[in-house]
């Protein structure tokens, strides 16, 4: 008898678990892209004065990602190897994927940032191993450096091992 019982109690569980456990459905958050999806990334560039090279060890890294406000109006530049160390927020434009900035404020340092001629490019560059990348140009002047004006251009990070720098 007391097996009987056993067997009961235990069937009882697990149909109480099953019902619990099919009950808890999960709801999955409807994920949406930032407003500047089209423009973010990490980008591989290199970066000239007058035509010469300024950076040792040819591609490094900046980002640009949304602001918190997401409003497809601006977006964060950071300086992840150019030998500045800034970042500022710059105006953009979607339609056309131009973006622009004067004496915005780094929040890295006293110093202000001037960007022109900010584009990118969808599926406008190749990388390291061959494969099709959006590409990005701008014109860079830092209060820090005056007088100045560098060419910061490259290609859209693929996370490829063989296209990494």
């Amino acid at each position: 008898m007391r097996t009987i019982m056993n067997k009961q109690y235990i069937t009882g569980l697990l149909l109480v678990g099953a019902v619990l456990f099919s009950s808890c459905k999960k709801e999955l958050p409807d994920v949406k892209n930032t407003q500047v999806v089209k423009m973010a990334g990490t980008w591989w560039v290199t970066m000239t004065l007058n035509g010469a090279p300024q950076i040792d060890g040819d591609h490094v890294q900046i980002n640009t990602f949304n602001t918190a406000a997401d409003d497809g109006k601006q977006l964060w530049i950071q300086d992840a190897g150019l030998g500045f160390d800034f970042q500022s927020k710059v105006d953009v434009n979607l339609a056309d994927l131009t973006f622009s900035a004067t004496n915005a404020k780094d929040e890295n340092s006293d110093a202000t940032v001037t960007i022109t001629a900010g584009k990118v490019f969808p599926n406008g560059g190749k990388s390291k191993g061959g494969h099709t990348t959006d590409s990005i140009y701008m014109e860079l002047q830092i209060s820090s450096d005056p007088g100045n004006k560098y060419v910061v251009a490259g290609i859209l990070r693929t996370k490829f091992d063989e296209d990494d720098y």
